[in-house]
């Protein structure tokens, strides 16, 4: 068993949870090659995440070559997830938006067919999300047992929106997390969006940034950002930006300004963990 999995242990705690994952993740992406690799040694090293829930949609990149090593190791499971497949779509009243039939269809396979019985608390981010307890680890899986002795059933993270801190490419072996240390400002609309960390057993829709519907009895919290939030890395550096991102090319580059105003570091203290 690697140091990092004892020190997690040791660190918030053993206990005898009838769940086989304290904290999973779930995500579907599309040609995220480049940056699966940090995005799950994080979540594993830093927060000790046990499974991933990962849902391809159509990639034509190397993903199945960097996820091997993930997956051989049991630490990710992979579906294809095919958005001509109508299975694989979501329908009906709850549908937060219409191009996310996909997405949806994802997220609640995972909860009703995947991580059910499996996983405690499964946090529903995409690959440019990171999970940043900024009180620490301890105080972060305390909050979240807090927040489950209170009937909750759902908790949520706000957005910390990074730019490119005009960081045009990253060299070979550099983090995302690592050079993208600007972001805007705390009273940025964009900030006051979230994404969620739910009990699978307590939602009944799971939606793309929240639970649309929680079963009798659970209710919903969201986290202050004090203790923990959620670093949203949207524009990566500018030539990923400018290469994937069909917006950047349409909006005024003034846009891009606010979003590299603040100097934030709190994610560098973890990744001395980050094992590549």
């Amino acid at each position: 068993m690697r140091n990092y999995i004892l020190f997690f242990l040791v660190l918030v705690g053993c206990s005898s949870s009838p769940y086989a994952h304290r904290l999973a993740v779930c995500a579907i992406f599309k040609n995220e090659a480049p940056w699966l690799r940090e995005w799950i040694a994080y979540h594993r090293d830093v927060l000790g995440v046990t499974r991933f829930y990962l849902y391809n949609n159509e990639s034509t990149d190397e993903y199945q070559e960097v996820l091997r090593p993930f997956i051989e190791g049991g630490l990710v499971e992979l579906f294809e997830w095919d958005s001509a497949d109508p299975s694989h779509l979501a329908v009906g009243d709850f549908m937060d938006a219409p191009w996310s039939g996909a997405q949806l269809g994802a997220y609640n396979d995972c909860l009703k067919k995947r991580a059910l019985g499996q996983a405690n608390w499964v946090a529903m981010i995409d690959i440019d999300e990171f999970i940043v307890p900024v009180d620490g680890v301890k105080a972060f899986y305390k909050v979240l047992s807090r927040a489950e002795k209170r009937g909750k059933g759902t908790v949520s993270l706000e957005w910390r929106i990074f730019g490119t801190s005009e960081v045009e490419e990253l060299a070979e072996g550099e983090l995302l997390t690592e050079k993208l240390t600007r972001r805007a400002r705390d009273d940025h609309p964009a900030n006051g969006a979230v994404k969620s960390i739910h009990r699978p057993e307590a939602v009944d829709f799971c939606l793309v940034h929240i639970a649309g519907k929680l079963k009798p009895s659970f209710g919903a919290k969201t986290f202050k950002p004090n203790v923990a939030r959620l670093n949203h890395y949207w524009f990566r550096t500018e030539k990923a930006c400018f290469s994937k991102r069909k917006q950047a090319k349409e909006i005024n580059p003034e846009f891009f300004k606010p979003f590299n105003e603040i100097e934030d570091q709190t994610i560098l203290q973890y990744l001395p963990l980050v094992q590549l």
